[in-house]
């Protein structure tokens, strides 16, 4: 069977930086039939016209929302992808979430999203109730599985990790454009689960999202603004909740959030008085969104005709291993084979027993970083014996068929 015509949809607003870094990594991709649609501030824009990104369309304003149903528009793939500005795929990211779609009565589907770590999971097969209230779905990170409703719990996506057919997206009047942020593609995958749609859970699609800042918070994902967050649980209250269990979501949801903002206060992150306006904000933000009018649903073109494009998949995958001696000359390496289109990964791991971490570098190539000794997986030993091959040779089985789906060469 010919693999699907996908449409990766990126989302940037103010975040040409990170934008450019999440483009990078989608060209490392180990699929052939995707283009790429950036919807974005005219900064963002100029970054991806910048990298030859296939399809560029400027937003207007700062709503997710609108700015998705611009991509899905404009996307000619079957399935349309999404990805936040601030994250990177793995590289087999596409061709594991597009799999699911190989069953024809799976609508949309979902991958595992770690945290700006690179190891700590983040999000993975969960259920949302009617309240905006999320339920972890236990054992489905063991392999891919089909997430039914349990009563008014469906299965829950997260927009930096997500795939859904496009009619069904059309079919069902794209995103609610009154949702500018937050909870905006929870809402329309629990509308197309309602109607019966069945949703795939891939455990090996595997995004890193670093949660950048935004209008929303900064860089330490302290809140700056709660207002639209607001709005938008109470407009996902109106639409799914039935109207006797609306003043408890409402309850729920706005205890839960000033826990949140009182936190960030007792860290240190928010001054009392900034912690009491946004505490204000949230109960501003849930009365605009209780009285928020409809708008009319967005109109989509007839999809165009998708056209293949001749992807060179990286020539080889090529896993570095920096030793005492060569440590300062390993990023040079790397960053030379990525040049010659080769994907690489680099091991840097130290005789100490420090935490291991990951990231996808601006030179374009992977950096696992840690001590020898020290624990990958967060529910490993803090200290444990191990030999710099043998922490080498733990990795290289979690990441397999995650960074490459077939064998790689090894270098010094």
């Amino acid at each position: 069977m010919a693999s699907p015509a996908v449409s990766v949809v990126v989302v940037s607003w103010n975040r040409p930086d990170w934008l450019k870094q999440c483009l990078r990594a989608i060209g490392q991709l180990d699929y052939t039939r995707f283009e790429v649609v950036v919807v974005a501030c005219s900064d963002g824009a100029q970054i991806a016209q910048e990298m030859k990104v296939e399809r560029v369309l400027t937003a207007d304003r700062a709503n997710i929302s609108a700015a998705r149903n611009k991509g899905v528009d404009a996307a000619a793939g079957d399935i349309i992808a999404f990805i936040d500005d601030d994250a990177v795929p793995e590289p087999t990211w596409l061709w594991h979430l597009s799999s699911a779609f190989e069953n024809s009565s799976v609508a949309q589907a979902g991958g595992t999203t770690l945290g700006r770590n690179g190891i700590t999971v983040q999000h993975a097969a969960a259920r949302v109730s009617a309240a905006g209230q999320t339920y972890p779905v236990d054992g489905a990170e063991l392999k891919g599985v089909i997430i039914d409703p349990d009563g008014d719990r469906h299965p829950r996506l997260h927009g930096t990790n997500m795939a859904i057919r496009r009619e069904v997206i059309v079919s069902h009047g794209g995103f609610d454009e009154r949702l500018a942020f937050y909870l905006d593609e929870t809402d329309l995958s629990y509308r197309i689960t309602k109607s019966g749609g069945r949703t795939a859970y891939v455990p090996q699609a595997v995004v890193h999202h670093a949660s950048g800042p935004s209008r929303y918070r900064d860089e330490e994902r302290t809140p700056r603004r709660v207002f639209e967050i607001a709005a938008s649980a109470a407009i996902f209250h109106r639409k799914h909740c039935e109207i006797a269990h609306r003043y408890a979501a409402r309850a729920a949801f706005l205890k839960d959030r000033r826990s949140w903002i009182i936190n960030h206060m007792v860290r240190g992150a928010l001054t009392p008085d900034r912690a009491y306006r946004l505490i204000q904000e949230l109960t501003d933000g849930y009365e605009d969104g209780a009285g928020r009018s409809g708008v009319p649903e967005p109109t989509f073109s007839q999809r165009s005709t998708f056209s293949s494009r001749d992807i060179q998949s990286p020539n080889n995958d090529i896993y570095l291993i920096s030793s005492r001696t060569g440590r300062e000359t390993t990023p040079e390496k790397a960053r030379a084979l990525v040049g010659q289109g080769h994907r690489v990964t680099v091991f840097d791991y130290r005789p100490t027993p420090r935490y291991h971490r990951v990231e996808f570098t601006s030179d374009g190539y992977w950096l696992h970083t840690g001590g020898i000794f020290g624990r990958e997986h967060r529910d490993e030993p803090l200290i444990q014996k191990s030999t710099l091959e043998q922490r080498v040779r733990k990795t290289l089985e979690r990441l397999d068929r995650i960074r490459a789906k077939e064998g790689s060469l090894i270098g010094q």
